[in-house]
């Protein structure tokens, strides 16, 4: 082995822990920033779904209509003019 080949070994058999360390952290990082856009997917397919489903329900509401008879109102109206 070439000489610089020997000081590398002997830089990262130093540093292990170091190099170690900032692995973990970086691999804990991508796993955190995966977990973070998965859950903002899910939460936007979520909330697509019920604004979806609450749009439908509007659109196919059925309204009912009840008739008021308003005859003894009108006569009251005309006893009361007068």
């Amino acid at each position: 082995m070439s000489q610089a080949k020997v000081d590398k070994k002997k830089q990262d058999k130093l540093n292990r822990k170091k190099i170690i360390r900032k692995r973990k952290f970086e691999d804990a990082l991508s796993i955190g920033i995966v977990v973070v856009i998965a859950v903002a997917i899910i939460g936007w397919i979520g909330y697509s779904t019920v604004v979806k489903y609450q749009e439908h329900v509007e659109a196919n509401k059925e309204y009912e209509y009840f008739d008021v008879a308003t005859d003894a109102i009108q006569d009251y109206m005309q006893s009361v003019e007068n």
